[in-house]
């Protein structure tokens, strides 16, 4: 096995050629086999640097680690999750003055708040920064349904891509209140958008009823979630769930589902996939599918597929 610092290095190398650091501050620098730093992920963002373990490093690696980062990337701050399965998530300052909250950083040129202090997620998840881009180029002129929208980055580079409209629903009222901060950001007409606290299962229903559609439907729910009146698994539900969104879409619209349950591997998603139709009696085809970004890379040994699925349906 490469030293530890040795590792680090080709890590930023490898990014340092792929990645437009003109347009883009944040990315993965390390992604766990992948990189040769087994159950442990290191992202940049801007100046600021998270770490985070998933099994236990000895102290004397992770001093390692900090010292290379601080030489290959001269970083304001390193923060240090430790994330233990069956564990509360722990959060320490490894250099710096302070854990980073609300600050901005840039991803091919679209700006978003992002914070160290929210336990496991921070604002953005980045290997979904081409499928963001992808869904950027598909959305001129369209009016967009934005599901499980968290942060709402897919509707920021929709409506920067064009779209007419979107409306963004997320349970969390913290994470609404996110989403409008990253519209202001990109000096967004707000006025244009529609934001809703409130469960996806109750508004899709309710939409359905009024007769309303739309022209893309972007469905990227947790792997594990429970309202008032649903409980809902990915491996249980993604067919309800996408063919719910079906019977929302417009002839030739766009639907976009994605989850990054590992466990659920490739051949097991399509496998069900075919249990859309029980709840949808739209005809659709799949046109599309892609996973995670280039700095995202898995070593098909330890991890023998990528974990994030992403898939574009249409109805026709």
């Amino acid at each position: 096995m490469l030293p530890y610092n040795r590792i680090i290095y080709k890590a930023w190398s490898f990014r340092k050629k792929y990645i437009d650091h003109a347009t883009t501050n944040v990315y993965r620098l390390a992604n766990s086999h992948g990189d040769a730093l087994p159950e442990a992920t290191i992202d940049v963002y801007n100046r600021n640097i998270l770490v985070q373990y998933f099994k236990p490093y000895e102290d004397q690696v992770k001093g390692t680690i900090y010292r290379a980062l601080k030489e290959t990337l001269l970083p304001e701050n390193i923060t240090e999750k430790i994330r233990l399965k069956g564990e509360d998530i722990k959060t320490h300052l490894i250099a710096g003055t302070d854990i980073p909250k609300d600050f901005i950083v840039v991803e091919n040129g679209i700006k978003f708040e992002v914070s160290f202090r929210e336990g496991g997620g921070t604002g953005l998840f980045l290997d979904q920064r081409e499928n963001r881009r992808k869904v950027q180029t598909l959305a001129k002129d369209k009016e967009v349904l934005n599901c499980f929208c968290y942060t709402s980055s897919f509707s920021i580079y929709a409506t920067l891509g064009g779209a007419v409209r979107t409306t963004n629903i997320d349970l969390s009222k913290k994470a609404i209140e996110w989403s409008k901060k990253n519209f202001s950001l990109n000096e967004l007409d707000m006025n244009n958008h529609e934001f809703i606290v409130g469960d996806v299962w109750d508004w899709t229903k309710r939409f359905q009823k009024k007769g309303r559609t739309f022209d893309m439907i972007i469905l990227d729910p947790p792997s594990f979630s429970t309202s008032k009146t649903t409980v809902f698994t990915v491996e249980k539900d993604f067919p309800r769930l996408i063919g719910q969104g079906l019977n929302l879409l417009r002839e030739d619209g766009i639907l976009v589902f994605s989850t990054n349950i590992a466990k659920m591997s490739f051949s097991k998603f399509f496998q069900l996939l075919p249990g859309v139709k029980e709840f949808t009696s739209k005809s659709y085809k799949l046109v599309d599918v892609s996973s995670q970004g280039l700095d995202f890379p898995i070593d098909g040994i330890h991890v023998r597929e990528p974990y994030l699925k992403f898939i574009m349906l249409t109805c026709y």
